[in-house]
């Protein structure tokens, strides 16, 4: 007889997951993190002979593939621009000082406003809450449902 309280696994829709350690010590050829203990890390000194990996972030950010997107609008956010951009790289580099891996892709003025891009999905909610502690107005977050994109959409006209 067949168990029917089984756990069933999730399938991880992540193309850069790769659920492998590398061989240590590795370091990326791009930004230069070091993959030690099961995770990119900053490092002063590069290991002696490593091997050469292109780390997740740097293969988003090569393929040209967020995880997440970040859509300022709003007569407020052209106001107040260069203080939520402040606020936006604040909460990206404390986040980047957790894991070195998340990180903003690019940014580009559209008609509306801004679109920030990010290595990960759970960075571009990140920024979008932090702005709207801040700075109130609307977010809205959309979730891709086969894909791991998260588009975050803060809007403030007054």
């Amino acid at each position: 007889m067949k168990r029917q309280d089984r756990l069933i696994q999730e399938k991880i829709h992540d193309p850069y997951y790769e659920g492998k350690k590398y061989a240590e010590p590795t370091v990326c050829g791009d930004c230069r993190l070091v993959y030690e203990n099961g995770r990119w890390i900053e490092k002063d000194q590069m290991p002696e002979n490593p091997n050469i990996q292109l780390c997740p972030a740097c293969r988003r950010i090569k393929d040209r593939c967020p995880g997440g997107c970040l859509y300022l609008s709003g007569k407020y956010f052209k106001m107040c621009r260069q203080n939520i951009l402040n606020l936006i790289k604040n909460t990206a580099d404390q986040a980047r000082g957790k894991d070195p891996t998340k990180r903003i892709m690019w940014q580009t003025s559209t008609e509306t406003g801004l679109e920030i891009a990010t290595t990960d999905g759970h960075l571009a909610r990140r920024l979008g809450e932090a702005i709207y502690r801040s700075q109130k107005g609307t977010l809205d977050l959309k979730y891709g449902d086969e894909d791991r994109l998260v588009r975050v959409y803060w809007c403030r006209e007054k």
